[in-house]
């Protein structure tokens, strides 16, 4: 049964992790560039930096 439960929990995990990593890259899209601009960086590097998140 433990095992059972883990599985689940692994799958909801990995599950939240991905519509997490998705809803940050949605984000990121939707942001202007002058935020990036303010911030002194670009939006394709507020995308590599969530990637090496990963």
């Amino acid at each position: 049964m433990a095992k059972t439960n883990n599985r689940f929990s692994n799958f909801f995990s990995a599950a939240a992790r991905s519509i997490n990593f998705a809803r940050e890259a949605q984000t990121i899209y939707h942001t202007s560039d002058d935020v990036f601009v303010s911030r002194g960086t670009t939006r394709q590097q507020a995308l590599r930096d969530l990637i090496d998140q990963l």
